[in-house]
């Protein structure tokens, strides 16, 4: 018969309280984790959720990672803000950073979904080269809230190379659910001109790009880049291709230059799924409908001086208002064409009149 002596018992007994004590301070370190990071805490399944968490804020749909806007331009090489991943109802991403991801190789200024103009006043605010380039600082959130629709009002501040602000920004950023297969992210834009005039010059690099993944791009892109770099790209699956449409019906190369309502671009991601996004101009813009650019159909910008520039004198005001959808499937099984004319019944969140 075996036997524990009362040695045995005691030291039995010591384990188990220390078992005990280690489980109680895993639960007091677990759930002071989750009270300085709420993120691991996950939202609501019906809530559009925003979630601040240091240099970026995520925001959440249905429970749900939406999008990760990456604001902190005190960040080294952060010269503006950016939104990626953004991330179809699939949960996979539809915009790449960069055009050779986790490389300053190429045009890596190309950064998911970003706000960027090339020539205002003489400073570069689209490439990222520190000696000529300006800075889009973020100053701070006047508004950060959770609810039915996620909603966010930054400060921002265009900033020469001398360290002078050409332009005091308010951008408002809603974030909601469109149903099972669509996500909707309006953008309101107003840029105010400080002490001296505004010149954005002319220009096709303006003002709301999209960089989409390498696996939706179109044949010769896929076939090119996979020639020159090899293995230093993956522009995979290489027999399935994607395809840019507007709302005019021009499709692929048709669409740059031309004035739409809207421009998408759908194709197959890495795991076999067809996705897309849509960047759409709202009939209060000026030069509605914009001229569009497709930098080497991997990159759709709405293109604001795509034709002349336009100038503000000091204190007046530009408001532009986009609406990005993110969708499954492509351009017409996501029924575009409808969501369009829905957002453009919409008061826009950004305008010229008032603060």
């Amino acid at each position: 018969m075996n036997r524990i002596s009362y040695v045995d018992m005691k030291d039995s007994a010591a384990i188990g309280r220390r078992g005990l004590l280690r489980a109680l301070l895993a639960a007091g370190a677990a759930a002071h984790a989750v009270a300085q990071y709420p993120r691991l805490t996950p939202p609501p399944a019906g809530e559009a959720a925003v979630r601040p968490d240091g240099a970026v804020t995520d925001l959440f749909l249905n429970g749900e990672l939406f999008a990760v806007y990456n604001h902190d331009t005190s960040q080294a090489g952060n010269y503006r803000p950016f939104f990626h991943p953004i991330l179809a109802p699939n949960h996979r991403a539809v915009t790449q950073n960069g055009e050779f991801p986790g490389s300053l190789r190429g045009h890596h200024w190309h950064r998911g979904l970003f706000i960027a103009h090339q020539r205002v006043n003489d400073v570069s605010f689209w490439e990222e080269r520190a000696a000529d380039c300006g800075k889009i600082v973020h100053l701070g959130f006047d508004v950060a809230e959770s609810g039915p629709v996620a909603r966010v009002r930054q400060r921002l501040a265009w900033r020469d190379l001398m360290g002078r602000d050409l332009l005091q920004e308010t951008r408002f950023i809603e974030a909601r659910a469109g149903g099972a297969n669509l996500r909707f992210l309006d953008l309101g834009l107003r840029l105010q001109a400080l002490d001296r005039p505004v010149v954005f010059h002319k220009t096709m690099y303006n003002l709301l790009a999209c960089r989409v993944p390498d696996s939706m791009c179109l044949p010769p892109q896929k076939e090119r880049y996979t020639k020159l770099y090899g293995p230093l790209v993956n522009f995979h699956p290489m027999d399935r291709f994607g395809q840019i449409t507007n709302s005019e019906g021009q499709q692929d190369e048709a669409c740059g230059g031309a004035r739409a309502r809207w421009c998408d671009f759908s194709g197959p991601l890495s795991d076999g799924w067809v996705a897309g996004v849509a960047l759409m101009d709202h009939p209060a813009n000026r030069r509605f409908p914009t001229r569009w650019h497709n930098w080497n159909n991997m990159t759709m910008i709405a293109s604001f001086t795509y034709d002349e520039p336009f100038e503000l004198k000091p204190g007046q005001v530009l408001a532009l208002n986009y609406r990005v959808v993110v969708h499954t499937g492509d351009a017409r099984q996501a029924g575009i064409p409808e969501v369009w004319t829905e957002y453009s019944k919409m008061e826009p969140l950004a305008k010229e009149e008032g603060a």
